[in-house]
């Protein structure tokens, strides 16, 4: 007998920059009426999380979604990260659903683009709402996109999460794929990043997309994974930002004459000194938003979250980039120095011209 979710939902995440970062208080102001509850963990007792400023949540209403067909009304919730960030979660209801057709639902949702030109408008129109609580907007266009199939309750209440992957094709609903001849590798792979607290749920995390079966409703493991992947849009931003200024900097120095009196080499110095503690400062933020301590079961699936996301590949990049920032500005100030060096050095020459010519005139 086919597999069939009696309770469930389809998480889908749309992720995007809004600026170098928000005032979480101003936005609470502003949808006030609209707040849901704040970040928080129902493992109370799970001290392995540090959690240093948690998000704001809000609630903007209904949206009819089309799956495959079928009309849904999705709840959409915003939460607002004070580095930067704001994700959008589209909560589609499922009841009484076979695994067959959550899998129709996965390859449809991932190729379709409904969601994406929904979250576009929608997170246009909440910057606009909320544009006291921004210093400055950023202009990216790049978005990150996430999708959890969240299962609370399965119509047989007797199948152990043990027989889940036996019984059904986790691999191919992850991975959205239409056909089911996936390699075993591969399959292999993914089942890997299987985890489990109580004998009745099961997590499994994929680079795209998660599977989480939590009977209790618990939304420990949907949070941690968002904000793992708020973690990784904005690595990808300040890994842009950092490569299009390293570039800026290098066509303005290399192959050009550095002229006597110009101010151009120390304007450039600044920049990229000004910009060097800035990218850090708020890199520092993001990384101290959220640490792991010891190895209890969320932290154990952040810590494998962010792997899949290959965030210490990002940070990695980053940190050379930031690297490589700071050693242009200290050649930057080094040039600086020496040409003020040979302007005070040619100042002086020609004061003791003005000095020696006339004495010397005189003589003759």
């Amino acid at each position: 007998m086919e597999v069939q979710i009696k309770k469930g939902k389809i998480l889908i995440y749309r992720v995007f920059d809004l600026g170098p970062e928000i005032d979480l208080e101003k936005v609470e102001a502003v949808f006030n009426e609209n707040l849901k509850e704040k970040f928080r963990l129902d493992r109370k007792n799970n001290s392995s999380l540090i959690i240093s400023k948690s998000p704001t949540s809000i609630y903007l209403g209904k949206v009819p979604i089309n799956v495959d067909g079928e009309s849904f009304e999705a709840s959409l919730i915003c939460k607002v990260w004070h580095f930067g960030t704001a994700s959008l979660s589209f909560h589609i209801p499922i009841t009484d659903t076979t695994w067959s057709r959550l899998e129709e639902y996965s390859a449809y949702l991932d190729a379709g683009t409904e969601i994406d030109e929904i979250a576009k408008k929608k997170v246009k129109e909440f910057q606009v709402h909320i544009k006291d609580a921004l210093p400055e907007l950023n202009q990216w266009d790049t978005f990150e996109d996430y999708m959890t199939f969240f299962i609370e309750e399965f119509s047989d209440k007797e199948m152990k999460m043990s027989e889940l992957p036996l019984r059904v094709d986790i691999p191919k609903l992850l991975l959205a794929e239409k056909k089911g001849n996936l390699s075993h590798l591969l399959r292999s792979k993914i089942l890997e990043n299987s985890f489990q607290y109580f004998d009745d749920d099961m997590v499994v995390v994929d680079w795209n997309s998660a599977l989480i079966v939590e009977p209790s409703g618990s939304m420990d493991v949907a949070l941690i994974i968002e904000f793992a992947l708020n973690q990784l849009l904005e690595m990808r931003y300040y890994d842009e930002v950092l490569d299009n200024k390293l570039a800026q900097l290098y066509s303005s120095v290399v192959g050009k004459k550095r002229r006597l009196l110009s101010n151009e080499y120390s304007n450039l110095a600044e920049e990229a000194g000004q910009m060097y503690l800035e990218i850090s400062e708020i890199f520092e933020s993001i990384e101290n938003s959220f640490k792991t301590v010891g190895d209890f079961y969320l932290a154990t699936i952040f810590r494998h979250t962010t792997k899949r996301f290959k965030l210490d590949d990002w940070t990695r990049s980053i940190n050379e980039k930031l690297s490589n920032l700071a050693e242009v500005s200290k050649l930057l100030h080094s040039e600086v120095n020496e040409s003020r060096s040979q302007s005070l050095e040619i100042i002086i020459i020609i004061l003791i011209a003005i000095e020696v010519v006339p004495f010397l005139y005189g003589l003759l």
